[in-house]
C-alpha cells in the first residue's frame, strides 16, 4: 500500500476535517448502563460510545457494523487500561490537576494544527465531549508518573551498551537511513494471541487504505513505546530494528505502508516517509601487535603470543610498555584510518572488536597482526550522540517495563463486563 508523505504525517486534523458519518447520540441513547466493572471502577456505556465515537471521528472511518465491533473492542481496552493506571496513581497518591491535563490537550492539538475551540466543536457536533480526550489525557500523565517513580531510578544504561549500540551504528554508517513509523499489535491472549495481532494488523492497513491518518492510528492501538509520538521513531539506520522489519524495510518505497510483519509476540505495521542515502563515515583509530614469523611452522606459536599480549595490553597510551617483555612482539601507531579504506575482512574484525580491546589476529605475509580500537568515530549526518543513545536506550526499556507492569494489573485485576 502506498500514501503520500503529507498522508503518512496526516495528524488529528485530517480525521476531524473529514464529513463525519456520525450522529449525535439521542436521550435515551445517552444513559449511563454498566459496560464493565474493573476492581470498584465502573466504566459506563456512555463512557464506551463516547470513546468509540471519537476514535472513529478522528480516524475518518465508516461506521460500519465491522469497524464499529472493532473500535468497540479497542476502546473497551483503552478504557479498562486507563482505570487499571488511574488507580495505581491513586495507591501512590498521585494528584493529576485539572491544569495539567488542559495542559496536555493544548499541547496535543496545538502540536497539530489545529485550534482548540475548532476541535472541540467539531467534536460536539458529533456528540463527542470534549472530556473523553482529557481523560485519557490524564491516564497519560498518570502513567508516565508512576512509571518514573517506580522504574526510572532503577534503569541504569551502561558504557557497554552504549557502546554495543554505537558498534551497531557505526557499522550502518555507510547504509541508507530510513524516516520510519509503526504500530505493534501485542499478541496478548484478550485478543486471540497471534491470530489476534494478525487480525488487528490487517484492520489497521485497512483503515490506512480507506485515509484514516497513521498518526492516530498509532496513537489509539500501537502497545510500542512510540505510540505517544503518533508512532514516529525518527531516523533509523539500515540494520538497527530487528531482523524482521529491517528486511520489509529494504523493499519499500517512499511512502508505502507494509504488510504485517510477525515478530515473537506480536505484529508490526510499519510506513516509510522518506529514505535518504547517508553520508556519514566511520574512523578508526588504531595500534598494531606484531609478530613476525620465520614461517608457517611457526603460527600456532605466533598465535598464542598475540592472545597473551592482547590480555596483557590495557590501554593503547600503554600498549608497548604492556607487552614489552614478552618475547617476539613489536607494536606501532597506525593513526587513524578510515572504514572505507580498510578491506572487508579487516572490517568485519573491527566491527566485532570494543574500544579498548584487541581483535582476533591475522596474518599479513609472513606476520600475524592484531589490532587494539583506541577511539569508533562517527562522522557525518545524523549521527547519534551517546547522549542520545543513552536516552533511546532509557526510553525502551521504561516502555518494556510499563508494558509488564500494565500486564502484571490486568492479570491480578477483576474486570467483569457486561
Amino acid at each position: 500500500m502506498k500514501i503520500s508523505a503529507s498522508k503518512f504525517l496526516a495528524t488529528f486534523a485530517l480525521g476531524i476535517m473529514m464529513p463525519l458519518a456520525l450522529t449525535a447520540p439521542s436521550q435515551a441513547q445517552t444513559s449511563h448502563g454498566i459496560a464493565a466493572v474493573v476492581n470498584d471502577d465502573v466504566i459506563t456505556t456512555y463512557d464506551l460510545r463516547q470513546r468509540s465515537l471519537f476514535m472513529m471521528a478522528t480516524q475518518g472511518i465508516e461506521p460500519t457494523e465491522e469497524s464499529k465491533r472493532q473500535i468497540l473492542s479497542q476502546a473497551m481496552r483503552n478504557l479498562v487500561d486507563e482505570k487499571l493506571q488511574l488507580q495505581e496513581s491513586k495507591k501512590y497518591d498521585q494528584t493529576i490537576s485539572q491544569e495539567a491535563v488542559a495542559n496536555g490537550v493544548r499541547n496535543l492539538i496545538g502540536r497539530n494544527g489545529i485550534d482548540i475551540e475548532d476541535f472541540t466543536q467539531r467534536l460536539a457536533s458529533a456528540g463527542i465531549s470534549i472530556s473523553t480526550l482529557q481523560d485519557q489525557i490524564r491516564a497519560e500523565i498518570a502513567w508516565q508518573r508512576i512509571i518514573s517513580g517506580l522504574y526510572g531510578s532503577r534503569i541504569r544504561i551502561s558504557d557497554a551498551q552504549i557502546d554495543e549500540t554505537l558498534t551497531r551504528v557505526s557499522a550502518n554508517a555507510d547504509k541508507p537511513q530510513y524516516r520510519v513509523a509503526e504500530i505493534y499489535i501485542e499478541a496478548t491472549t484478550d485478543i486471540g494471541g497471534m491470530n489476534g495481532a494478525m487480525q488487528g494488523a490487517d484492520a489497521m492497513i485497512e483503515q490506512l487504505g480507506t485515509g484514516a491518518p497513521f498518526h492516530v492510528l498509532a496513537q489509539q492501538f500501537s502497545s510500542a513505546p512510540s505510540a505517544a509520538k503518533g508512532g514516529d521513531i525518527g531516523w533509523i539506520r539500515e540494520g538497527e530494528l530487528r531482523e524482521e522489519i529491517n528486511a520489509v524495510l529494504m523493499q519499500m518505497e517512499k511512502g508505502q505502508v507494509s504488510k504485517p510483519i510477525p515478530v515473537p509476540g506480536g505484529v508490526y505495521v510499519v510506513a516509510l516517509a522518506d529514505k535518504q542515502i547517508s553520508t556519514s563515515e566511520t574512523f578508526y583509530t588504531l595500534s598494531q601487535i606484531n609478530y613476525k614469523m620465520k614461517d608457517q611452522s611457526e603460527l600456532e606459536t605466533a598465535k598464542a603470543t598475540l592472545k597473551t599480549a592482547a590480555a596483557a595490553a590495557k590501554s593503547c597510551d600503554t600498549l608497548a610498555k604492556d607487552v614489552k617483555d614478552i618475547e617476539g612482539v613489536d607494536t606501532s601507531s597506525m593513526g587513524e584510518i578510515k572504514a572505507g579504506d580498510l578491506t572487508d575482512e579487516i572490517l568485519e574484525i573491527l566491527t566485532a572488536t570494543d574500544v579498548g580491546e584487541v581483535s582476533t589476529p591475522i596474518e599479513a605475509g609472513n606476520s600475524l597482526i592484531s589490532m587494539m580500537v583506541c577511539k569508533r568515530t562517527i562522522r557525518g549526518s545524523g549521527i547519534p550522540s551517546r547522549d542520545d543513545i543513552e536516552n533511546r536506550l532509557l526510553g525502551q526499556q521504561e516502555a518494556q517495563a510499563s508494558r509488564r507492569h500494565l500486564r502484571d494489573l490486568r492479570r491480578k485485576a477483576t474486570i467483569v463486563s457486561r
